[in-house]
C-alpha cells in the first residue's frame, strides 16, 4: 500500500471546494468568537456594571456546557450521521440569533446579568455541538491524504483569528461600544452558516443503518462507550494523556507567568499582549506549513519531535530571573517556539485521532477526549492559584513549565512515534 507521505498525486485540500467552504465557515465563526472573548466580559463590566463575582460567574457559565453537554453532543453527532452538517448550520444560526439578543437588550434597556447568563450558557452549549460535529465532518469532506493539510489550514485560521480577534474586539469596544462589537460575533456565525450550507456531499440525504438511533440501546451506555474507547485506544490514549497533562500544567504556567509579569517584572498590558501574540504567530506558521514535514520525516516522528519542542519551550521562562532587560524578548521567543511546535503537533494529533477512530464512534470519542482534557483546565487554574499564593508567581511558573514538558512522555512511551504514515493508524479497534 502506498503511504500518504509518499503519495505525490494527492491534490492539496485547498483544491476541494467543499473544504474551502468548511474553512471559510470555520474562520468566520472563530473570528467572531474571538471578538466576543473580550467584548462579552467588557459588556458585563461596562454596560451592566457587573461586580467581580458576577464577572467570575459569567466565565463559569461560559465553560460549564463543555463539561455538561460534551458527551450527549458526541452521541447526537454519531446518531445523526450525514445530518451533522445540518446540525452545524443550525448551531451557527442559533448562536447568531442569541448573541444578537444581547445588544438588542442593551439598546432597549432590558439587559440584565441573569439574562446574560442564560444566553451565554445556551450559546456555549451550541458551540459544543458545533465543535464536536466539526471534528466528525472533516474526514467525510476531504480524502485521507488531504487530512493533515486540511487540519493544518483550519488550525492556522483559528490561530489567525486568535491573534486578531481579541485585538479587534478591544478596538471595537473602545470605538463603538461593547454591544456593537458583539454584532460582529453574530455576523461571524451567520457567515459561517451560509458557507457551511453550500457544502454538498454524496449521499448526504441518506443515513447509514449503523448510525440510526436504536430504541433498545441505552443512550448512557453509548455515550460511555466513547470514554472507554478514548481511554483504551492505543493511539488515542497517549494523545489524551498528553492533552490532559498539558492543559493542567499550562494553566499553572500561564497564571504564574501573568502574575510574574505584572507583579515582579512590571510589564504593561501591551508588552504582555505582545508575548501572547508571538505565540499566536508561531502557532499560525506551524499549523499552516507543518504538514510539509510529514513526507520527509514520517508521521509519528514529526508529531513526537514537534510536541517535544512545543512542550519543552516553557522551560526557557525559568531564565526570567536572570534575563533583566531581555525579559520581553526571552518570553516572546519562548511563546513563539511553543506556538510553532504545538501548532504542528496539534494538526498531526487531530488528524491521527480522526483517522484512528471508527467513523461510527468519532463523535463520542471526540466528546470524551474533550471532556477529559478540557476538564483539567479549571483544575489547573485552581492549582495555579494555590501555588502562586503559597510559594509565589515564579514557583507557579516553574512548576507549570516542568509539568508541560513532562506531558510529552505520554507519546514517547506509546506506539505513536512508530507510525510512518497516518493510514497505518486506521486499524480495527484494539486496546494496548
Amino acid at each position: 500500500m502506498m503511504t500518504v507521505s509518499a503519495d505525490r498525486t494527492t491534490p492539496p485540500a485547498w483544491s476541494n471546494p467543499n473544504f474551502r467552504r468548511l474553512w471559510r465557515g470555520s474562520a468566520a465563526s472563530a473570528l467572531g468568537s474571538e471578538v466576543a472573548e473580550l467584548a462579552l466580559p467588557l459588556f458585563a463590566l461596562l454596560t451592566l456594571s457587573a461586580s467581580a463575582a458576577q464577572a467570575s460567574t459569567l466565565r463559569v457559565v461560559q465553560f460549564l456546557p463543555f463539561l455538561l453537554a460534551t458527551l450527549p453532543a458526541g452521541l447526537l453527532v454519531d446518531r445523526l450521521g450525514p445530518g451533522r452538517l445540518r446540525l452545524m448550520v443550525g448551531a451557527d444560526l442559533g448562536r447568531a440569533l442569541l448573541v444578537l439578543l444581547i445588544p438588542v437588550a442593551a439598546w432597549t434597556g432590558t439587559a440584565t446579568m441573569t439574562g446574560l447568563y442564560v444566553v451565554v450558557f445556551v450559546v456555549a452549549t451550541l458551540t459544543v455541538l458545533f465543535q464536536v460535529a466539526d471534528f466528525a465532518v472533516l474526514p467525510a469532506i476531504v480524502d485521507e491524504g488531504q487530512l493533515v493539510d486540511a487540519n493544518g489550514k483550519i488550525s492556522a485560521a483559528q490561530s489567525a483569528a486568535e491573534m486578531s480577534g481579541r485585538g479587534l474586539g478591544g478596538l471595537l469596544v473602545q470605538a463603538v461600544s461593547a454591544p456593537v462589537a458583539l454584532l460582529c460575533n453574530a455576523l461571524g456565525h451567520v457567515a459561517s452558516a451560509v458557507s457551511l450550507g453550500r457544502i454538498r456531499l454524496a449521499g448526504a440525504d441518506r443515513q447509514p443503518a449503523a448510525l440510526r438511533p436504536s430504541g433498545h440501546r441505552s443512550a448512557l451506555r453509548e455515550a460511555a462507550q466513547g470514554v472507554v474507547v478514548a481511554i483504551r485506544h492505543r493511539y488515542v490514549r497517549p494523545l489524551l494523556g498528553e492533552a490532559a497533562t498539558f492543559n493542567l500544567f499550562n494553566e499553572v504556567f500561564v497564571l504564574g507567568l501573568l502574575l510574574y509579569a505584572v507583579q515582579v517584572a512590571r510589564l504593561g498590558p501591551v508588552a504582555i499582549g505582545a508575548v501572547f501574540t508571538a505565540g499566536g504567530i508561531g502557532s499560525f506558521v506551524g499549523a499552516w506549513f507543518g504538514a510539509r514535514l510529514t513526507g520527509r520525516f514520517g508521521y509519528g516522528r514529526v508529531l513526537l519531535c514537534t510536541l517535544a519542542v512545543g512542550n519543552g519551550a516553557p522551560l526557557g521562562a525559568l531564565l526570567a530571573n536572570r534575563a533583566g532587560a531581555g525579559l520581553l524578548p526571552l518570553l516572546g521567543a519562548v511563546f513563539a517556539v511553543m506556538g510553532v511546535g504545538i501548532g504542528i503537533a496539534n494538526v498531526h494529533a487531530v488528524s491521527l485521532r480522526q483517522t484512528a477512530t471508527p467513523e461510527r464512534l468519532r463523535g463520542r470519542v471526540n466528546a470524551a477526549y474533550r471532556l477529559i482534557s478540557w476538564g483539567c483546565v479549571p483544575v489547573g487554574a485552581a492549582l495555579g492559584g494555590v501555588v502562586a499564593t503559597q510559594a509565589g508567581p515564579f514557583a507557579a511558573m516553574s512548576i507549570g513549565a516542568v509539568g508541560v514538558s513532562l506531558a510529552t512522555l505520554w507519546v514517547v512511551f506509546s506506539r505513536v512515534p512508530a507510525l510512518a504514515a497516518i493510514h497505518d493508524a486506521a486499524a480495527p479497534l484494539t486496546g494496548s
